[in-house]
C-alpha cells in the first residue's frame, strides 16, 4: 500500500462522529413508519418526513462510506472483515436512496415498499454497525465485559490463574493476560495497529510491519516492552488510550523477556529474584518456593489390602505426608524375595522413597526398578548388585538421591548417573569406581553431590 497523506487519515478519522448521523435518521424513519402504519389517520402527516428523513439518511451514508474509505487506508484493519463492512456500508446507501424514491413517489417498483426498505435498511445498519465495533474495538468488544454465563468458555478462562504453581504456564497465565487487558484491543484479528497480532504465540512471533517485537532475553531491545515504559505523551507510548500496564504488569513483562521469552517454561522452572517473588506473592497470592516432585505428583491412594500384604512380605510403608498418597517404603528382613518384589510393585505408582539395602539385593530384582517412575530417593547399599543391574534405572527420570554405598560397581556406572536428569547426590563410598572417574562425572555434572572415599 502507497504511503497515505495525513489530510486523508484526519478525515478518515471523522468517521466515527459522521457514521451516526445516518443511523440516527434511519431509524427515526423506522419509527415514524411503524406510527404512520399504526395509526394511519393520526399520523399519516408523518409521511414527507419519513421521506426527508430518509434522504438525509442516505447522504449521510454516502458521506460516511466515503469518509470510513479514507479512514481504511491507515491499515491495521483484518480485510475480511474490512471488506464486508464497506460493502454492506455501500449497500446501506444504495437502499436508503431507493427507499427514500420509493416513499416519495419518485419511482414505483411492484411489491417493494418503503416498509420492506426500511426492515432491510434496520437489519443492515445492524449487521455493518457489528462489523464496525469488531475492526474498532476487537471480536469480544461485545463480550469481554458481559456477564459470566454470556461468556464463552474460551473467554471465562482467559484470566484464571492455577492455584497450584506447578501448573502455571508463564505466557498463558501470566503474560497472555496483560496483553488481552491492555494490547489487544488494538493488536487482534479484526484490527492490527503497525501489522501486529497479539492474539496468540504464532502471531506475537510473526511481529509487525517493522520485524519482530520481542527479542529474547533482551527487553530493553524488545519493542514489546519498550514502548510501554516511554512517557504517557510520547506518540509511540503504549497503550495508545485506556489503562497503562501496572509496575507488576512491566516488571512481570520484563522479567519474562529477560527469561528468554519463552511461551512453554512453567513457573517453578524459573528462578526469580526477590523483589518478582514478592509481587507473586502480593498479587497473585503464589508461593513460588519450589515443592518436591513427590508432592506436585497425583497418584490414587495404596489399598489397605496391599499395605497388608507389604507388611508381611518384609516391607514397611510409612506415608510422606498426610496432604498426598506418596509412600516411604523400607525392606526390614534378611534376604529379599521374588516373591516380596512382586508384591512391591504393586505400589509402584506410590513409592518414592525406596531402601531396600542389606538385603541381598541382586541386578534381576534391580531391573524391575525401572517401572517404578515416581522414585526419588533409592537406598541399595550393601546389595549384590554389579554395574549390569545399575543401568535399569536410568530411566528414573525423577531420581534425586542414590546410595551405591558398599557394591561392586565400576567405571562403567558413571554413564548411568549422567542420564539421571534430576540426580543431586550420590553415595559411591567402598565401590570399585575410581577416582579419575569419579572427578570426569564431577566436571559433567559440577551441581552433582558424590561422596566417596
Amino acid at each position: 500500500m502507497g504511503e497515505v497523506s495525513d489530510i486523508v487519515i484526519f478525515l478518515g478519522r471523522f468517521h466515527p462522529l459522521i457514521v451516526h448521523l445516518p443511523i440516527g435518521f434511519l431509524l427515526l424513519a423506522g419509527i415514524m413508519e411503524i406510527l404512520s402504519s399504526a395509526y394511519k389517520i393520526k399520523y399519516a402527516s408523518l409521511n414527507t418526513a419519513i421521506s426527508i428523513s430518509m434522504l438525509c439518511g442516505a447522504l449521510g451514508a454516502v458521506a460516511s462510506a466515503i469518509i470510513g474509505y479514507m479512514l481504511s487506508k491507515q491499515g491495521g484493519y483484518e480485510s475480511n472483515t474490512l471488506f464486508w463492512h464497506q460493502w454492506l456500508g455501500i449497500l446501506l446507501a444504495v437502499l436508503s436512496f431507493l427507499g427514500w424514491a420509493i416513499k416519495s413517489g419518485k419511482i414505483n417498483i411492484p411489491f417493494i415498499s418503503s416498509k420492506t426498505i426500511i426492515i432491510l435498511l434496520i437489519v443492515l445498519i445492524s449487521i455493518t454497525g457489528h462489523l464496525g465495533g469488531n475492526l474498532t474495538h476487537g471480536s469480544d468488544y461485545l463480550t469481554a465485559y458481559a456477564p459470566e454465563f454470556l461468556k464463552g468458555d474460551e473467554e471465562k478462562s482467559n484470566f484464571k490463574i492455577p492455584s497450584n504453581p506447578d501448573s502455571i504456564v508463564v505466557f498463558k497465565h501470566l503474560i497472555q493476560p496483560i496483553l488481552n487487558n491492555k494490547c489487544i484491543s488494538c493488536h487482534n484479528d479484526t484490527k492490527s495497529n503497525g501489522g501486529l497480532n497479539l492474539t496468540n504465540t504464532d502471531k506475537v512471533n510473526d511481529g509487525g510491519d517493522n520485524g519482530m517485537v520481542i527479542t529474547p532475553f533482551q527487553p530493553y531491545n524488545s519493542e514489546l516492552f519498550l514502548r510501554s515504559t516511554f512517557p504517557e505523551s510520547s506518540k509511540k507510548f503504549m497503550p495508545p488510550k485506556g489503562t497503562a500496564l501496572t509496575f507488576t504488569e512491566l516488571k512481570l513483562l520484563e522479567w519474562w523477556i529477560a527469561e528468554g521469552a519463552s511461551f512453554d517454561g512453567r513457573l517453578l522452572s524459573y528462578k526469580f529474584p526477590k523483589e518478582l517473588k514478592n509481587l507473586f506473592e502480593r498479587d497473585f497470592k503464589l508461593n513460588t518456593k519450589k515443592r518436591p516432585y513427590y508432592e506436585t505428583v497425583k497418584s490414587p491412594k495404596l489399598d489397605e489390602q496391599i499395605v497388608l500384604e507389604l507388611s508381611e512380605q518384609g516391607w514397611l510403608v510409612n506415608p510422606l505426608s498426610a496432604e498426598h498418597h506418596m509412600l516411604d517404603v523400607k525392606f526390614f528382613d534378611n534376604e529379599i524375595t521374588l516373591s516380596a518384589f512382586e508384591t512391591l510393585e504393586k505400589a509402584k505408582e506410590q513409592i518414592t522413597w525406596l531402601d531396600i539395602s542389606k538385603s541381598g539385593l541382586t541386578d534381576d530384582l534391580l531391573k524391575r526398578l525401572s517401572a517404578f517412575k515416581n522414585l526419588t530417593y533409592l537406598n541399595i547399599h550393601k546389595s549384590n548388585i554389579t554395574d549390569e543391574g545399575v543401568k535399569h534405572i536410568e530411566t528414573l527420570a525423577h531420581l534425586e538421591v542414590l546410595n551405591l554405598y558398599n557394591t561392586e560397581i565400576t567405571d562403567k556406572s558413571i554413564i548411568v548417573f549422567a542420564k539421571l536428569p534430576s540426580l543431586k547426590r550420590v553415595y559411591l563410598w567402598n565401590t570399585k569406581i575410581t577416582k579419575k572417574a569419579i572427578e570426569e562425572l564431577y566436571k559433567e555434572n559440577p551441581n552433582l553431590k558424590i561422596i566417596s572415599n
